[in-house]
Protein backbone atom coordinates (compact mmCIF):
# COMPACT_ATOMS: atom_id res chain seq x y z
CA UNK A 1 0.00 0.00 0.00
CA UNK A 2 1.32 3.42 -0.95
CA UNK A 3 0.89 6.25 1.56
CA UNK A 4 -0.54 9.49 0.16
CA UNK A 5 1.75 12.44 0.73
CA UNK A 6 0.31 14.91 3.27
CA UNK A 7 1.06 18.59 2.89
CA UNK A 8 1.05 21.06 5.81
CA UNK A 9 3.08 23.75 7.50
CA UNK A 10 6.27 23.26 9.37
CA UNK A 11 6.85 24.42 12.93
CA UNK A 12 9.11 27.23 11.68
CA UNK A 13 6.44 28.51 9.29
CA UNK A 14 3.84 28.41 12.08
CA UNK A 15 6.14 30.37 14.40
CA UNK A 16 6.73 33.01 11.71
CA UNK A 17 2.97 33.46 11.21
CA UNK A 18 2.35 33.73 14.97
CA UNK A 19 5.18 36.26 15.30
CA UNK A 20 3.80 38.43 12.49
CA UNK A 21 0.30 38.36 14.02
CA UNK A 22 1.71 39.29 17.44
CA UNK A 23 3.59 42.26 15.94
CA UNK A 24 0.46 43.50 14.17
CA UNK A 25 -1.54 43.23 17.39
CA UNK A 26 1.10 45.16 19.35
CA UNK A 27 1.10 47.91 16.72
CA UNK A 28 -2.68 48.16 16.84
CA UNK A 29 -3.09 48.30 20.63
CA UNK A 30 -2.17 52.02 21.05
CA UNK A 31 -4.57 53.06 18.29
CA UNK A 32 -7.36 50.96 19.77
CA UNK A 33 -6.70 52.34 23.24
CA UNK A 34 -6.80 55.90 21.88
CA UNK A 35 -10.07 55.16 20.08
CA UNK A 36 -11.65 53.81 23.29
CA UNK A 37 -10.57 56.89 25.29
CA UNK A 38 -11.78 59.28 22.56
CA UNK A 39 -15.15 57.50 22.54
CA UNK A 40 -15.43 57.88 26.31
CA UNK A 41 -14.48 61.56 26.10
CA UNK A 42 -17.26 62.24 23.60
CA UNK A 43 -19.77 60.17 25.58
CA UNK A 44 -19.03 62.00 28.84
CA UNK A 45 -19.10 65.40 27.11
CA UNK A 46 -22.48 64.70 25.53
CA UNK A 47 -23.82 63.47 28.87
CA UNK A 48 -22.73 66.70 30.59
CA UNK A 49 -24.36 68.78 27.86
CA UNK A 50 -27.61 66.83 28.23
CA UNK A 51 -27.57 67.51 31.97
CA UNK A 52 -26.95 71.22 31.46
CA UNK A 53 -29.78 71.53 28.95
CA UNK A 54 -32.08 69.59 31.27
CA UNK A 55 -31.33 71.97 34.15
CA UNK A 56 -31.92 75.01 31.97
CA UNK A 57 -35.22 73.68 30.62
CA UNK A 58 -36.43 72.69 34.08
CA UNK A 59 -35.61 76.14 35.45
CA UNK A 60 -37.74 77.78 32.75
CA UNK A 61 -40.59 75.30 33.01
CA UNK A 62 -40.80 75.31 36.80
CA UNK A 63 -40.07 79.05 37.10
CA UNK A 64 -37.46 78.45 39.77
CA UNK A 65 -33.74 77.97 40.35
CA UNK A 66 -32.38 74.66 39.10
CA UNK A 67 -28.78 73.59 39.53
CA UNK A 68 -26.59 71.30 37.49
CA UNK A 69 -23.86 69.80 39.63
CA UNK A 70 -20.90 67.90 38.24
CA UNK A 71 -19.62 65.46 40.86
CA UNK A 72 -17.03 63.47 38.90
CA UNK A 73 -16.04 62.47 35.39
CA UNK A 74 -19.04 60.19 35.09
CA UNK A 75 -21.67 61.50 37.53
CA UNK A 76 -23.86 64.59 37.81
CA UNK A 77 -27.11 65.77 39.37
CA UNK A 78 -29.86 68.21 38.44
CA UNK A 79 -31.76 69.56 41.46
CA UNK A 80 -34.34 72.19 42.34
CA UNK A 81 -33.03 74.81 44.77
CA UNK A 82 -34.96 76.76 47.41
CA UNK A 83 -37.33 79.34 45.97
CA UNK A 84 -36.02 82.40 47.81
CA UNK A 85 -33.15 84.26 46.18
CA UNK A 86 -31.20 84.39 49.44
CA UNK A 87 -31.42 80.64 49.96
CA UNK A 88 -30.62 79.91 46.34
CA UNK A 89 -27.59 82.17 46.41
CA UNK A 90 -26.31 80.37 49.50
CA UNK A 91 -26.83 76.94 47.97
CA UNK A 92 -23.54 75.46 46.82
CA UNK A 93 -24.59 71.90 46.03
CA UNK A 94 -27.58 69.59 45.70
CA UNK A 95 -27.29 68.07 49.17
CA UNK A 96 -30.04 70.32 50.61
CA UNK A 97 -32.11 70.70 47.45
CA UNK A 98 -35.88 70.70 47.46
CA UNK A 99 -35.91 67.84 44.97
CA UNK A 100 -33.62 65.90 42.65
CA UNK A 101 -34.72 66.10 39.02
CA UNK A 102 -32.23 63.58 37.68
CA UNK A 103 -29.07 61.77 38.74
CA UNK A 104 -26.62 60.33 36.23
CA UNK A 105 -23.91 57.89 37.19
CA UNK A 106 -22.18 55.69 34.67
CA UNK A 107 -19.76 53.29 36.40
CA UNK A 108 -16.60 52.71 34.42
CA UNK A 109 -17.28 55.27 31.70
CA UNK A 110 -14.89 57.73 33.31
CA UNK A 111 -11.95 55.33 33.18
CA UNK A 112 -8.82 57.00 31.79
CA UNK A 113 -10.77 60.27 31.43
CA UNK A 114 -10.48 63.40 33.54
CA UNK A 115 -12.89 66.32 33.83
CA UNK A 116 -12.04 69.85 34.85
CA UNK A 117 -14.25 72.90 35.31
CA UNK A 118 -13.63 76.61 35.35
CA UNK A 119 -15.52 79.80 36.16
CA UNK A 120 -14.25 81.51 33.01
CA UNK A 121 -14.96 80.46 29.42
CA UNK A 122 -11.49 81.28 28.08
CA UNK A 123 -9.42 80.59 31.19
CA UNK A 124 -7.24 77.89 29.63
CA UNK A 125 -4.35 78.99 27.46
CA UNK A 126 -3.55 77.06 24.28
CA UNK A 127 -0.33 75.72 25.76
CA UNK A 128 -2.17 74.35 28.81
CA UNK A 129 -4.46 71.98 26.92
CA UNK A 130 -2.36 69.01 28.02
CA UNK A 131 -3.29 69.42 31.70
CA UNK A 132 -6.52 69.49 33.62
CA UNK A 133 -8.10 72.93 33.98
CA UNK A 134 -8.15 74.73 37.30
CA UNK A 135 -11.18 74.29 39.52
CA UNK A 136 -11.83 70.61 39.04
CA UNK A 137 -14.93 68.91 40.42
CA UNK A 138 -17.36 68.91 42.19
CA UNK A 139 -18.77 72.16 40.90
CA UNK A 140 -21.90 73.39 39.18
CA UNK A 141 -24.06 76.12 37.72
CA UNK A 142 -27.50 77.40 38.71
CA UNK A 143 -30.06 78.49 36.12
CA UNK A 144 -32.78 80.99 37.07
CA UNK A 145 -36.37 81.07 35.87
CA UNK A 146 -35.28 82.80 32.65
CA UNK A 147 -32.90 79.96 31.84
CA UNK A 148 -29.87 82.12 32.46
CA UNK A 149 -26.92 81.25 34.73
CA UNK A 150 -26.77 83.04 38.05
CA UNK A 151 -23.46 84.44 39.31
CA UNK A 152 -22.18 84.42 35.71
CA UNK A 153 -18.48 85.21 35.55
CA UNK A 154 -17.95 84.82 39.30
CA UNK A 155 -18.75 81.48 40.94
CA UNK A 156 -20.74 79.67 38.23
CA UNK A 157 -19.15 76.88 36.24
CA UNK A 158 -18.89 78.22 32.69
CA UNK A 159 -16.48 75.78 31.07
CA UNK A 160 -15.98 72.01 31.31
CA UNK A 161 -12.97 70.29 29.75
CA UNK A 162 -12.95 66.53 29.18
CA UNK A 163 -9.67 64.92 28.19
CA UNK A 164 -7.55 61.80 28.64
CA UNK A 165 -6.24 61.21 32.14
CA UNK A 166 -3.01 59.61 30.94
CA UNK A 167 -0.28 61.96 29.79
CA UNK A 168 0.80 59.45 27.14
CA UNK A 169 -2.63 59.72 25.50
CA UNK A 170 -2.82 63.51 25.84
CA UNK A 171 0.30 64.16 23.80
CA UNK A 172 -0.70 62.00 20.86
CA UNK A 173 -1.86 63.89 17.79
CA UNK A 174 -5.10 61.94 17.78
CA UNK A 175 -5.78 62.72 21.45
CA UNK A 176 -9.10 64.43 21.89
CA UNK A 177 -10.09 67.24 24.25
CA UNK A 178 -13.66 68.45 24.11
CA UNK A 179 -14.79 71.67 25.72
CA UNK A 180 -18.31 72.61 26.82
CA UNK A 181 -19.08 76.28 27.44
CA UNK A 182 -22.15 78.07 28.81
CA UNK A 183 -22.96 81.55 27.52
CA UNK A 184 -24.45 84.44 29.51
CA UNK A 185 -27.82 83.55 27.99
CA UNK A 186 -27.53 79.94 29.14
CA UNK A 187 -26.74 78.41 25.76
CA UNK A 188 -24.65 75.22 25.91
CA UNK A 189 -21.98 74.80 23.24
CA UNK A 190 -19.24 72.28 22.48
CA UNK A 191 -15.94 72.94 20.73
CA UNK A 192 -12.69 71.14 19.99
CA UNK A 193 -9.54 73.11 20.97
CA UNK A 194 -7.50 71.10 18.46
CA UNK A 195 -9.07 73.36 15.81
CA UNK A 196 -9.12 77.15 15.61
CA UNK A 197 -12.60 78.57 15.26
CA UNK A 198 -13.25 79.96 11.78
CA UNK A 199 -15.81 79.89 8.99
CA UNK A 200 -14.27 76.66 7.71
CA UNK A 201 -13.82 75.12 11.20
CA UNK A 202 -16.97 75.92 13.21
CA UNK A 203 -16.23 73.02 15.56
CA UNK A 204 -13.08 74.78 16.80
CA UNK A 205 -12.76 76.78 19.99
CA UNK A 206 -12.58 80.59 19.68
Amino acid sequence: MKWREQRGVSLIELMVVVTVIAILIMLGIPSFQQWVVNTRIRSITESIQNGLRLARNQASQQDTNVRFQLNSASSWQVCVLPASAASAAAETDCSNALSIVQTFNSPGSGSNVQVGASTAVNSVATGAYGTIVSGGVPTGITFNSLGRPSAYGTTSMLRVDVTAAQASLQVQAAGRRLVTTISAGGMVNMCDPYFTFSATSPQGCP
